[in-house]
């Protein structure tokens, strides 16, 4: 469920323009005790001007990361089993640029790719054993989730932007699940809980950017705000509890939201992340960084512009020091990733020279 920040840009000038209805729900961001645990980062080497994109990890023995080396010209996949983190080969023909993973199990894995050209394979999958080449319906996917039956979903558009659509891979092929978008919306962020259970999100000309599919149709869902929302993150644990990343889209450019939805209503919660630069990186959905579960009932933030993971109880936040490290400053986080329903989490981003780092709370 990433937002690759590179190629999945949308203009806060266009964004900013939306309009929305009336604030209401907005809680503020008071301060608590951090959860227990810490975060370690692990260090991979021998790697060329490496940048991952996506990690997903079914359980405590099994994880996947996925995006770029060699100045974007190959794609990246690590695999980690046995307690370390070793590089899989893709297929050949594979796009560049890895931009998400997920997966519904340690031999049921799937991740997207960007870049290579229309005859580049944009989509894999893991079976256990290889990655396979899989066809995929449009030229620039932009996310992929798996659901409780092991199927993948996933978003994609046209290389200019247009014809966002969600996919549901369904009997060897992708098959379109008929949200109906108008010219213009962006589909970033995708989470397939189940196949009566799926969210869509993304930024729109009209309304909030967030679609809710029931296994029959989509709806369109009202955030509570003054402005519309660009959803950059969901993150679905059941139907009454679900996590939204999202950016409110006034001209002040006031800084990003934690949205929750309780099966009924949505709760708006400012984030303690500063919001000075929103407006200097306007083209860069990747700084904003990304949300995961923490396991216990909140979430996990990093905002990619500040040394500390941020940890959300549901009523108050807390900052939590990132593991120190020697690559010359802070290195953003595009990806987090509970494991499996532990307390454990992931997360990816770009590295230095040869090297990346992969931290993990635990």
């Amino acid at each position: 469920m990433r937002t690759l920040p590179a190629r999945r840009t949308a203009s806060l000038a266009l964004a900013a323009a939306l309009a929305g209805a009336g604030m209401t729900g907005l809680t503020g961001a008071a301060r608590a005790d951090a959860p227990p645990g810490a975060w370690t980062a692990t260090e991979i080497t021998g790697l060329a001007a490496p940048a991952l994109y996506g990690v997903t990890a079914p359980d405590l023995g099994h994880a996947w990361a996925v995006g770029t080396q060699s100045s974007s010209s190959a794609p990246l996949i690590l695999s980690y089993r046995h307690g370390a983190w070793t590089p899989q080969t893709a297929p050949a023909g594979t796009a560049p640029e890895l931009v998400d993973v997920a997966s519904g199990g340690p031999s049921n894995v799937w991740a997207v790719g960007q870049g290579g050209g229309d005859a580049t394979a944009k989509a894999l999958h893991w079976n256990g054993r290889a990655w396979k080449a899989v066809a995929y319906p449009r030229p620039l996917p932009m996310a992929v989730s798996v659901d409780s039956r092991g199927r993948a979903w996933s978003i994609g558009s046209n290389t200019d932007g247009s014809g966002a659509a969600v996919f549901r891979r369904t009997g060897g092929a992708w098959t379109d699940k008929g949200l109906a978008l108008a010219s213009g919306t962006l589909l970033d962020a995708l989470a397939a809980r189940t196949p009566k259970d799926v969210w869509a999100g993304g930024a729109t000309s009209s309304g909030d950017g967030l679609w809710h599919y029931d296994g029959t149709s989509w709806t369109q869902m009202d955030i509570p705000g003054d402005w519309p929302h660009w959803v950059l993150q969901v993150a679905a644990l059941s139907p009454d509890d679900v996590w939204f990343y999202t950016l409110p889209q006034d001209p002040l450019f006031s800084g990003p939201t934690l949205v929750h939805w309780d099966g009924t209503a949505f709760t708006v919660t400012k984030t303690p992340s500063p919001s000075a630069t929103v407006r200097t990186y306007a083209q860069d959905v990747g700084f904003l960084g990304d949300i995961a579960p923490d396991g216990r009932g909140g979430v996990w933030l990093q905002d990619s512009r500040t040394a500390y993971y941020r940890h959300f109880d549901g009523t108050s936040w807390t900052s939590v020091p990132r593991p120190v490290n020697d690559l010359g400053g802070w290195p953003q986080v595009y990806d987090l990733a509970q494991v499996g329903r532990t307390a454990s989490v992931r997360g990816v981003g770009p590295g230095a020279g040869d090297r990346l780092l992969i931290d993990r709370f635990r």
